[in-house]
C-alpha cells in the first residue's frame, strides 16, 4: 500500500491515477481538504483526509472520505510501503 499525501486543491486526478492502485489511500492535507466539497471526482483509490484539516476550514465533507486523526497517520505512514508527497 502507497500512502499519498496531497495538500493542494489543484491535483490532477488523470496523473495520480497513473500511480494509484486500489490497496492504496489518497491523504487529503491542508488546502487539497476542500476537495472533499466535490461530488464529481472519481478517486482512483481509498480516500482519506485529516480531521484537524478538516475542523479548521470548517467544512463538511460530502465526498465519500475517511476522516482521520494526526494518530491514524501516523499509523498508516509506518505500515506503508511507500509514503508519497503529490504535488503538480
Amino acid at each position: 500500500m502507497k500512502l499519498i499525501s496531497v495538500i493542494s486543491p489543484s491535483v490532477s486526478l488523470s496523473e495520480l491515477s497513473l500511480i494509484c492502485q486500489a490497496q492504496d489511500i489518497i491523504l487529503l492535507r491542508q488546502d487539497a481538504v476542500y476537495l472533499c466539497l466535490r461530488r464529481d471526482l472519481n478517486w482512483p483509490a481509498q480516500l482519506y483526509a485529516l480531521d484537524v484539516d478538516i475542523q479548521i476550514r470548517q467544512i463538511t465533507p460530502v465526498t465519500a472520505v475517511t476522516v482521520i486523526s494526526a494518530r491514524r497517520w501516523v499509523e498508516l505512514s509506518i505500515s506503508a510501503e511507500q509514503n508519497v508527497l503529490w504535488q503538480n
